[in-house]
């Protein structure tokens, strides 16, 4: 299992990537005000992330401390929703709470639209991972 953590800039800014080989679920969890430029890293390392899992694998993505990002800072976001798809993702799950940013839980489901994906939403990672099986 790899781990991936990087900081941004903003305060609270962060992102953890990591894939489960052995369930085939890739973890993402990103908070706060990430920049253009820490997106694209963010993005890039995802991709990076997913190559060591097998076809059909699943994601959970935890959204629920995220503020919207720039216009900018979500293009990195739509194109590493594409890939996912091209590299035959599975289900998607995003972890929101009651006070994530309606922008961003809908900005997330209609980029994966656009990619071709649905994804679904929980409350907890728990709950996610139950949605899974």
């Amino acid at each position: 299992m790899s781990k991936i953590t990087g900081s941004g800039d903003n305060e609270g800014a962060r992102y953890e990537i990591e894939a489960d080989t052995r369930a085939n679920i890739l973890y993402l969890e990103f908070s706060g005000t990430l920049t253009a430029a820490e997106m694209e890293t963010a993005a890039e390392e995802t991709i990076n992330a997913a190559e060591e899992l097998t076809d059909g694998f699943r994601i959970i993505n935890d959204i629920s401390t995220f503020t919207p990002p720039s216009p900018e800072a979500a293009e990195p976001i739509q194109d590493a929703q594409t890939n996912l798809k091209s590299m035959g993702v599975g289900d998607v799950v995003r972890v929101v709470a009651e006070d994530t940013s309606v922008v961003t839980e809908n900005a997330f489901q209609r980029r994966s639209r656009e990619a071709g994906y649905e994804g679904k939403t929980a409350a907890s990672v728990a709950e996610a991972e139950e949605k899974l099986d």
